[in-house]
């Protein structure tokens, strides 16, 4: 049997001219800056016992070059180092040609390395360079910041759901998912394209969730994402479980592509083939609307692993950790104390942080409210009114996006707004006041559509206005239709 370095002699030293020396010796130009990256793959835990040789080669190095991508870095050099069972002929030829196919793909080349005996393990090491100063990091994201991600995620976990017999997968795409876990691309050229637009970055490797979430806590901020804006390749929609291709998407993993956050003012010149996702906002942690049965994956987590026995693959399926374990997507973070004058309007001068029905709150606290505006005549009511809804647009965008959800139960602007709205040319009297009061959270609370459809699909400050303000225009056309007819068009 020949030793490591017969092996490295014959399979490895003929893809590059610089093995040989006990160091490799690499240029870097002036103005740049070398980055590097290791990374390991385990038979058994990063890919079936029986996956072909080439394949599991050009995956262990487009893993590696995937960090590369993320710093926005141009690729160089590779290391690598093999451990094997056995120096197997013809398991060595094709794993050195999948090294080969790597390598001219991402522009690497191979410079030194080392084999062992024992488990197979695959590590590599690449490194590449970076204009000073250029470096894309997972620090930097700042509240208002847009999040994107390029591609479209969850086909690597649909892949491993095929290769685990689990499902079936679409005849006609079976290779196009498994070509995704085995040869992903890593995104180079758009990490580059990022220098200088990105102002954060990470490649989605441990899943979306769980990647998003390392950016929040080395940027110190909080990160929403929004479920239906990810990205999913039509492919896994072909799934029994309706919600099984979401799952996937968000917490699947292994799908290298590039999440990164954008300031705002910068969003138009991100690159095509990328999606936004979400935004970055005040806080910590990461929020998303849609619950997941896991956020990502954990090395030495013991709740990673299931009995693997007989199985081809251990998934990698671990309970949920950090911001999202064990809370639902619904969890919001504590309102108080209030950070910005907004949020103090927003949230009803505080009648919306009532533990109990907090919309039926800031109803209450809108009438006297409403007597004051009564006070200025039909067309100084109107004027309020309108500027009022203006206000609350703001308002209730400022305050979600700080608070890092759709819309938080103790934003209760929009109940002001809708009560007004109900109001409006309705002559004020106590009997007036408890009609439009019971019938404006009738409308509220049961949403009839278009109500419900509106409150479901439309988006931002406005979104969360419109179904109230909606409410609101229902429920006061009745209350001049039943109570007061046409006769009621004045403030008395």
């Amino acid at each position: 049997m020949p030793d490591e370095f017969a092996l490295i002699k014959k399979y490895f030293a003929p893809l590059s001219h610089k093995i040989g020396d006990d160091c490799a010796v690499l240029d870097v130009e002036e103005g740049q800056q070398l980055v590097t990256s290791t990374d390991t793959l385990v038979e058994g835990r990063h890919f079936p016992a029986d996956a072909p040789p080439d394949q599991i080669a050009y995956r262990a190095v487009a893993t590696a070059t995937s960090d590369l991508a993320a710093m926005g870095a141009d690729a160089k050099a590779l290391t690598l180092a093999l451990t094997l069972p056995t120096a197997d002929d013809t398991f060595l030829q094709q794993f050195s040609r999948g090294i080969t196919q790597a390598t001219e793909a991402f522009g690497l080349e191979l410079v030194g390395g080392d084999t062992t005996a024992g488990p197979l393990a695959i590590t590599c090491t690449v490194m590449g360079t970076v204009p000073r100063g250029a470096a894309l990091l997972r620090a930097g994201a700042k509240p208002g910041d847009r999040v994107f991600v390029s591609g479209t995620l969850g086909d690597a976990a649909a892949a491993l759901s095929v290769m685990n017999g689990e499902w079936p997968g679409p005849s006609r795409q079976r290779e196009y998912l498994l070509t995704r876990f085995y040869r992903p691309t890593p995104r180079l050229a758009l990490g580059q394209a990022l220098r200088g637009i990105a102002t954060s970055a990470i490649d989605v490797s441990d899943g979306l969730l769980a990647d998003a979430g390392h950016v929040a806590e080395q940027s110190g901020v909080g990160i929403r994402i929004e479920a239906g804006n990810v990205p999913i390749n039509t492919v896994l929609t072909e799934h029994p479980d309706p919600q099984q291709a979401i799952q996937w998407a968000l917490a699947g993993g292994d799908d290298y592509e590039l999440l990164f956050t954008v300031a705002a003012h910068k969003a138009e010149t991100v690159p095509e083939g990328c999606t936004c996702i979400g935004e970055v906002v005040a806080g910590e942690g990461v929020h998303c609307d849609v619950a997941v049965a896991s956020t990502g994956y954990r090395h030495f987590d013991g709740r990673n692993k299931r009995d693997n026995e007989g199985a081809p693959y251990e998934e990698k399926a671990p309970q949920p950790t950090g911001d999202l374990a064990a809370e639902p997507a619904t969890q919001v973070p504590t309102p108080a104390p209030f950070t910005h004058w907004a949020h103090f309007l927003a949230f009803g001068f505080g009648s919306g942080l009532s533990p109990k029905a907090p919309g039926t709150a800031g109803t209450l606290v809108a009438i006297p409210l409403y007597l004051l505006m009564t006070q200025t005549g039909l067309t100084g009511y109107t004027l309020l009114l309108l500027a009022s809804i203006a206000l609350g647009v703001y308002l209730c965008e400022k305050a979600s996006r700080d608070y890092g959800v759709h819309d938080h139960p103790g934003i209760v602007w929009d109940e002001f707004a809708g009560f007004w709205v109900t109001m409006w040319a309705v002559p004020p009297s106590w009997q007036a006041v408890l009609a439009g009061f019971l019938l404006f959270r009738l409308l509220d609370i049961a949403k009839p559509w278009p109500i419900r459809a509106l409150d479901k699909n439309v988006k931002g400050g406005f979104g969360i206005m419109v179904d109230d303000l909606v409410a609101g225009v229902f429920a006061c056309a009745l209350m001049h239709l039943g109570f007061w007819g046409l006769d009621g068009m004045s403030l008395l």
